[in-house]
């Protein structure tokens, strides 16, 4: 039988470790091995379009979110704001459709908005004309007026016709003892809204805030003063 031990195996190890030369490996044999390694892992060709592909996606969904089917209000008022809002962050984010001239393209506007001008605000040191373009809204042809700040705000006036339009009493603001248009908001916009006769009228931007306030009350003077649009015949 063999006097064969771990501890004997284990003292051998040990002597051979200590005893035996060691020598470095040739270049060439390591970069064999190295050769003969799995190689890392490449990305898939088709990852990078793919996350492309998502990214933009994202983006698209995130800019129709505005244009999205949401609940409407019971109250009239309130879901005409609603349109006249959403007409005006299209115009906002995509510019204006067709874009024209007034007085130049009045009487093209006035046909197919069924809105006619006996004079509008032509723009001034606050406010300049951008354009005007026909509107459909609500299922009722109108006409919007653009106008744009020294600070770059969109300021969108909408008419379109309505007779009777109620108006919330609780949201009219007096302004210069003459007029009582109604403050309203939606989505982060403020709009003034009245009656002007059988039509109703719009000024929406995006000035929301306390000290924005003033400022729009100046602009809803400057427009509602020098504009005077009328039911085509």
């Amino acid at each position: 039988m063999s006097n064969h031990s771990p501890e004997s195996d284990d003292a051998l190890g040990a002597r051979l470790r200590t005893e035996l030369r060691r020598y470095s490996a040739p270049a060439y044999l390591r970069g064999s091995i190295a050769g003969t390694a799995e190689p890392p892992r490449a990305r898939p060709s088709w990852l990078a379009p793919t996350l492309a592909a998502a990214a933009t996606a994202l983006v698209l969904v995130l800019a129709s979110i505005p244009f999205l089917p949401r609940i409407l209000p019971a109250d009239p008022t309130e879901r005409l704001v609603r349109s006249v809002v959403a007409e005006h962050t299209r115009a906002l984010m995509w510019g204006a459709r067709r874009p024209e001239v007034v007085p130049t393209a009045l009487p093209w506007l006035t046909q197919e908005s069924g809105i006619g001008l006996r004079k509008f605000f032509v723009g001034d040191d606050r406010l300049v004309f951008v354009g005007a373009e026909p509107v459909y809204l609500e299922g009722r042809r109108g006409m919007a007026l653009y106008y744009r700040d020294g600070d770059g705000h969109l300021v969108n006036y909408t008419v379109l016709p309505w007779p009777g339009l109620p108006l919330p009493e609780s949201r009219r603001v007096q302004i210069e003892n003459r007029w009582r248009p109604a403050l309203m908001s939606d989505s982060g916009f403020s709009a003034w809204v009245w009656r002007q006769g059988d039509l109703a009228c719009f000024i929406v931007s995006d000035m929301v805030s306390e000290s924005d306030v003033e400022r729009f009350k100046d602009y809803f003077v400057r427009l509602r003063v020098a504009t005077e649009p009328v039911p085509a015949n």
